[in-house]
């Protein structure tokens, strides 16, 4: 496996990382050996959200014993101190962690940076968390180009996760000049 560094926070993650949504499809025995497995092959990067139903949970219970060898990372939609706060309590408990490595702020619009970098905002919260070693880093996500170069230039972004595919990967170069033939292509 190749590993490296995750943005500003030092972290060495494996290139290939295990995305927490599709976790939820199944139940929580079935996710534990799915964990144990990522750790078998090399694989110490686990993101998940709040958002995403039962995934922090079933992650939790996968974890169990083998936490230590896993870069964590989590994500709110909070945008204020208060429910950031609760919601990194939350997300502790759902993981069975003492700490997490990253939280991240998710899905930020450019409308929602001066609530959440404001007084009373969701960056208190993750600042104080982070000062009392409940998360180590703070990181920020967005579909939002705006955004994004607005993150480039803040201090306290140590990550930005930014939505892509790889389906333009795979279709082959002369295709993709092509006009769309079907809606799926086109979505």
């Amino acid at each position: 496996m190749e590993y490296r560094i995750l943005g500003k926070t030092g972290l060495k993650i494996s290139r290939l990382g295990f995305g927490g949504i599709p976790i939820q499809r199944i139940d929580a025995e079935a996710a534990k050996p799915i964990i144990r497995q990522l750790k078998d092959s090399g694989i110490n990067f686990i993101d998940t959200a709040r958002g995403y139903t039962v995934s922090e949970e079933y992650i939790g219970g996968g974890l169990e014993g083998i936490r230590e060898h896993f870069v964590l990372a989590t994500k709110s939609m909070a945008r204020t101190k208060d429910a950031m706060a609760a919601d990194i309590d939350i997300s502790l408990g759902n993981l069975k962690t003492d700490y997490i490595d990253l939280y991240q702020i998710h899905n930020a619009g450019l409308a929602d940076l001066d609530t959440i970098m404001g007084e009373g905002g969701a960056l208190e919260a993750l600042q104080e968390a982070k000062a009392a070693g409940k998360i180590r880093h703070i990181g920020l996500t967005s579909h939002s180009i705006e955004v994004f170069e607005k993150a480039v230039e803040m201090d306290w972004v140590e990550t930005f996760m930014f939505p892509t595919t790889s389906l333009k990967h795979m279709v082959p170069s002369s295709s993709r000049s092509a006009p769309r033939r079907t809606s799926a292509l086109s979505a």
